[in-house]
């Protein structure tokens, strides 16, 4: 991708935090997608996926979420998981001005995946569509019994106590990517048992409690042998959302990150067709 059509940027949320964000520009701007990036990571892991976006005609807006990344915020904290769907919101109104006759959609990975979809119920006919790729809509399979049950009394506790980030090498079944996320120096190793209880049990039951509020049209990504958010959650979602428009492709053998596994080209060609459908 040539440097320049790469514009960086701070996008101010409601609470006056800097939001950095990278646009990728593509020659001709048949659409644009925003990409909302996973716990602990940042969006330069996106920049493959971008650069193929990018080469279709779809302009690219990436942005790192707060505490993460090179936004600003407390690292590694979270108030209110709301503040994450308020972000998002923030992202997509600095789009649509920019751009306001172009076609908008947003694609989120995992923790993306939660705050895209909790973006699409709270904010509705905003956009023309969501991908949700390994998407945290139901707890993660770590997160049962006597784990969630510490969650909540370290909480009241201790919320500030650092609980140690250990999902990496079940991320991908590709051992680069695993050694490359584990040396990523921007990579959170750590976060508060208020960021775990905000967004993997307050925010995943707010989500849960009001799914008949979504509509989006939505493509739904997973795994078949996601080890961090089993393919059930995806499958949930979509039995349970109001939307009309919705398809649901479930990736025999790939792992959690399937836009980081050797067939990712062919998930990201999925969702360059479903993409074009739309526009």
């Amino acid at each position: 991708m040539p440097e320049t059509s790469l514009i960086k940027t701070k996008i101010k949320s409601y609470d006056g935090l800097d939001i950095y964000c990278i646009k990728n520009q593509a020659a001709v701007e048949n659409g644009i997608v925003i990409i909302v990036h996973s716990l602990a990571e940042h969006l330069h892991r996106y920049d493959y996926l971008a650069g193929k976006l990018v080469e279709a005609n779809l302009t690219v807006y990436r942005y790192d979420n707060r505490g993460h990344g090179k936004s600003a915020g407390d690292r590694s904290h979270l108030n209110d998981f709301k503040d994450l769907i308020l972000d998002a919101y923030n992202v997509v109104e600095y789009v649509k001005h920019k751009s306001p006759n172009i076609p908008v959609f947003m694609l989120g990975h995992s923790m993306g995946g939660f705050i895209a979809a909790s973006y699409g119920i709270k904010y509705k006919n905003k956009i023309n569509g969501q991908i949700l790729s390994g998407a945290a809509t139901m707890y993660p399979e770590r997160l049962k019994g006597i784990m969630k049950r510490f969650l909540k009394i370290t909480n009241k506790i201790a919320p500030r106590l650092k609980i140690k980030n250990d999902f990496a090498n079940i991320i991908s079944r590709d051992k680069q990517i695993v050694k490359d996320f584990n040396e990523d120096p921007l990579v959170l190793k750590r976060l508060t048992t208020k960021f775990y209880y905000e967004f993997l049990i307050k925010g995943i039951l707010w989500l849960n409690k009001n799914l008949k509020e979504y509509k989006y049209p939505c493509l739904i990504l997973h795994g078949k042998d996601d080890k961090i958010i089993n393919n059930e959650a995806s499958k949930n979602f979509f039995n349970k959302i109001s939307s009309t428009d919705k398809e649901l492709k479930i990736y025999d053998k790939l792992y959690h990150e399937i836009l980081n596994e050797k067939e990712r080209d062919n998930v990201i060609n999925d969702i360059i067709s479903w993409v074009y459908k739309r526009i």
